[in-house]
């Protein structure tokens, strides 16, 4: 998850609804036919392949190359088609980018696209929902993703990469602390006793340490049975309001005041900044850390090259939680619907290779994001993955364990990306000393207000 600055949310979504304001009247390209047949065949000689650009967010070395691999596998499957991956730094960098080459006439063919920015891809009419024939090929995928990208009963994104918060324990510090339970703690209250218990035993380690980011707190709310936005959280009618007043979020959000006091958590000032407290974690002065479940091969990685054993439990709840689930965190694959039916078609035979059953089980075990098909865990299952109690096992139960309600559903506004940037000022005041339920007042006041006024010029 890349950082949103207030500032870019602004610009994309002035760009986004530009577009809608205006009739699309900046695209002018052909409408988009993602149902054509896929072209597998040789292309005639002297007929230039069909040339599909992939916009990702992974430009980090390992997974860039996975997807540079994947591209190049498919152009030897398909000589008609040839992909060319193109890596930006996270996703916001890439829907600005997007929403300024859509009204050129120059957008890509395929596009990575996080969840939290459906609603706004959507209202963009920038893209046009996936064909029914595609939707059949994704039959074993998991309902719950699938779903997550249904607006008004149809499928938008192709679901790619999923993760979920998980806890991360460096068992060697706390083993030197005295600290050897066999479980890692499940609530946020029993962590503050294992922090308490960490201070006593170890007065120079941090007990935890996780990001600024509203993404946790979306989460919490989802496990304690809790919506997010009005109007079935987005999904039964447009959201006008939120509800981070609720002691959904309050609970958690005092917690982490008070953990912050005790001088008990730790993060690197910076938002959003799951990268920076991975490597905190990995510097072995931080006991626990709580990130995506999409950064388990990477702590497996580097811990082991530290000296260091590392333990994997599930997102802890304040106690009483119904423990509902979690709440869909990633992305999903989008086509233009500016591009020419033949490129589109191409587009959609690429990102359909790309979530294949194969490919889905290659792309788990490197990042650790969830292996979103029935038949991906299957094939794992029989290269002896998922062991009880391993790592990727702890991810992937508690993904399959959510139950479908409206919470875990997750929400669906379009000013989503502003709302978070509210949330995460939030959370600053109240890691600064302020308290967490004058905080969410202010915050959910000023977010309304952000959510009305998108909602006005549509």
């Amino acid at each position: 998850m890349g950082r949103w600055e207030p500032s870019v949310v602004r610009h994309v979504i002035r760009r986004v609804l530009a577009a809608v304001c205006v009739g699309l009247g900046g695209l002018g390209g052909p409408g988009m036919t993602v149902g054509a047949p896929q072209p597998t065949q040789p292309r005639a000689a002297g007929t230039p392949p069909v040339q599909v650009e992939f916009w990702h967010i992974f430009p980090d070395a390992p997974r860039r190359q996975w997807m540079l691999d994947r591209a190049a596998e498919f152009g030897r499957l398909h000589p008609g088609i040839q992909v060319r991956p193109v890596a930006h730094a996270n996703y916001p960098q890439t829907f600005q980018a997007l929403a300024t080459a859509a009204r050129t006439g120059q957008a890509p063919a395929l596009v990575q696209i996080s969840e939290a920015g459906t609603q706004l891809a959507v209202d963009s009419m920038l893209f046009r929902p996936l064909p029914a024939a595609a939707g059949r090929q994704l039959q074993d995928m998991l309902p719950s993703v699938l779903n997550y990208y249904r607006v008004g009963g149809q499928l938008y994104g192709l679901p790619f990469n999923t993760s979920s918060p998980v806890l991360y324990a460096n068992t060697s510090l706390l083993k030197k602390a005295g600290i050897t339970a066999a479980r890692l703690p499940d609530t946020l209250e029993a962590l503050t006793q294992t922090c308490a218990a960490l201070k006593r035993g170890a007065k120079q380690v941090k007990c935890l340490t996780f990001p600024v980011d509203a993404w946790y707190f979306e989460q919490w709310a989802a496990q304690q049975g809790a919506l997010w936005v009005n109007g079935g959280n987005g999904r039964q009618g447009r959201a006008t309001q939120t509800f981070l007043t609720g002691s959904a979020v309050e609970r958690p959000l005092r917690w982490l005041g008070e953990l912050k006091r005790s001088g008990a958590y730790v993060n690197t000032g910076k938002l959003e900044d799951n990268a920076g407290v991975t490597q905190l974690f990995l510097s072995g002065q931080v006991a626990f850390l709580m990130t995506s479940s999409s950064r388990i091969g990477q702590v497996l990685e580097g811990s082991a090259a530290r000296g260091f054993t590392v333990q994997v439990g599930p997102m802890p709840v304040p106690a009483g939680s119904p423990r509902q689930g979690v709440v869909v965190g990633g992305s999903s694959l989008w086509i233009p619907r500016e591009i020419a039916p033949r490129t589109a078609a191409a587009a959609q035979a690429f990102a359909l290779y790309l979530t294949s059953t194969a490919n889905l089980a290659s792309w788990h075990r490197l990042s650790g994001y969830d292996p979103l098909r029935q038949s991906s865990v299957d094939r794992l299952r029989a290269q002896g993955w998922f062991r009880a109690g391993e790592a990727h096992t702890v991810a992937v139960e508690q993904f399959r364990r959510t139950r479908p309600t409206a919470a875990t559903a997750g929400a669906l506004f379009g000013s989503f990306y502003e709302v978070r940037a509210v949330l995460h000022a939030a959370i600053e005041r109240v890691l600064d000393g302020a308290d967490a339920a004058e905080a969410l007042r202010a915050a959910k006041a000023r977010a309304d207000q952000i959510i009305r006024a998108y909602n006005a010029r549509l």
